[in-house]
């Protein structure tokens, strides 16, 4: 956190966070999100350049921006998995009872259903409404179309961290420090190889992702 200090109420707030997963979550999940957190903070102090000023044109941040942004991704990454603490079911039955807005194929992917439910859940558990928090959880298994600089260090930071291991993430881990967009592509067509290899179920909306993340539309 060198390069872009959090206040005090947003480093107490992200303290309570973590003694409430510490708690609930078994201890290789919630190893698994420390991890997360640890990397994206990583990361986010490698791609939030900070600048003089902000020009509107540029779209660059102010400091005060980048600390907000820089609060977000951390809770993002905290609670990024909480939904994994209910089992299947309890998820499915969660989706009903509330008619969340989640398609067949996703209430049927036992895989993926955790992010889908996982925004809803952290808004009612822990009664955080903030609409880019929720949809970095929401999304950060699959991604999403024009994905944000905070969503794409979360989702690779959940694929990359220091806890896990497999063949080719050390390229992965190069590529975040040294080229964010450039990891993603890489992480995504890898995902996509390693499901179609499987003979398993691509969600619906990969092709529209993939295009947008190789800069089309």
């Amino acid at each position: 956190m060198d390069k872009l200090i959090l206040s005090e109420k947003q480093r107490e707030n992200l303290k309570g966070l973590v003694e409430k997963i510490k708690s609930v979550m078994p201890p290789g999940l919630y190893s698994h999100s420390m991890g997360t957190l640890k990397y994206a903070q990583k990361l986010a102090n490698l791609h939030f350049k900070p600048e003089a000023k902000r020009d509107e044109t540029e779209g660059k941040h102010t400091e005060d921006s980048k600390r907000e942004i820089y609060y977000r991704l951390s809770v993002s990454c905290i609670l990024h998995d909480y939904g994994k603490i209910y089992d299947y079911m309890e998820l499915v039955e969660t989706v009903k009872k509330n008619k969340l807005n989640i398609n067949k194929f996703e209430l049927n992917c036992q895989s993926l259903i955790h992010g889908f439910v996982g925004d809803y859940l952290v808004k009612r558990d822990f009664g955080i409404s903030d609409e880019k928090i929720l949809k970095a959880i929401k999304f950060h298994t699959i991604g999403y179309c024009d994905m944000s600089l905070e969503d794409k260090i979360l989702f690779i930071s959940d694929k990359v961290e220091e806890g896990r291991s497999y063949e080719g993430i050390d390229n992965f881990r190069n590529l975040s420090i040294n080229n964010i967009n450039l990891c993603l592509l890489e992480i995504y067509r890898s995902t996509i190889i390693y499901v179609i290899k499987r003979n398993k179920l691509l969600h619906p909306d990969t092709s529209k992702i993939w295009n947008s993340i190789c800069g089309g539309k």
